[in-house]
């Protein structure tokens, strides 16, 4: 797969305004198999560089062609090209005439902008499990025990300093907290935010980071089991943020 948010060190982990020059990686490899839900080339080409972007194996500061990231991920080239325009469309990419696509750099405005827009969106979600939780527990029993498997892989990839490990498992548990609160367009919505923010902590603190990260979202599901709704609601919004802790060390 290309190379949850862990993959090899030599993933990039810099915090938005950092001066410090990013770490090229090796290459990408080719992504997994194509998922039911992504029953296209394009789509599935489109999920593949979304993880990509999300994990820091697209860099910032490089320009790629399509073609190269078509031979790196082992797709064909046409649904490479339509994915990466899809992302131009969506303003996560922009094209560079005549040399390929680069990430379209985020200020910490921006960032901050997204992490309010995404917590807009979870606040209710979490809201809105417990409430099901409350009501009709039985019925929350695969929505809960998929969010607990989520959290629990973040926080074993965290103890073992796995930085893609962890940024994966904690990208899946935002998608199905959303997708099981509000609904898959919701989730959808999110993770195009979260693929925009692009956040990493400095390496010599990600391993910190991660790890409070990964116990927040695992108290999380806890509270949403137990119907404590304000604790939920403020916890979630606390773990959008994740920046801040990173930059407060």
């Amino acid at each position: 797969m290309i190379s949850n948010e862990s993959a090899s060190p030599a993933v990039k982990r810099s915090t938005p305004g950092s001066a410090a020059p990013s770490t090229p990686r090796p290459g990408l490899a080719p992504g997994p198999p194509r998922p039911d839900s992504a029953p296209t080339l394009r789509e599935h080409a489109l999920l593949v560089i979304r993880h990509a972007i999300t994990t820091g194996d697209l860099d910032e500061d490089t320009i790629y062609s399509a073609a190269g990231l078509a031979k790196q991920l082992g797709i064909s080239l046409s649904p490479v090209r339509e994915a990466m325009m899809s992302l131009v469309t969506e303003g996560t990419v922009e094209a560079v005439p005549n040399r390929g696509f680069r990430l379209v750099p985020v200020t910490r405005d921006d960032l901050e902008e997204i992490i309010r827009i995404r917590a807009l969106l979870a606040d209710p979600a979490v809201e809105a499990l417990c409430a099901r939780v409350s009501e009709d527990p039985a019925s929350c029993e695969t929505a809960l025990g998929e969010l607990r498997r989520n959290a629990e892989d973040a926080q074993a990839a965290a103890v073992d300093g796995d930085t893609v490990g962890f940024m994966t498992a904690d990208r899946l548990f935002h998608e199905h907290l959303l997708e099981y609160g509000l609904g898959r367009r919701a989730a959808e919505i999110s993770l195009r935010l979260r693929d925009q923010s692009r956040v990493f902590a400095a390496h010599s603190i990600a391993t910190i980071v991660d790890s409070e990260s990964a116990q927040q979202i695992v108290d999380l599901v806890g509270l949403i089991e137990t119907g404590r709704t304000d604790e939920a609601r403020a916890l979630v919004v606390d773990n959008l943020f994740y920046f801040k802790r990173a930059e407060n060390r």
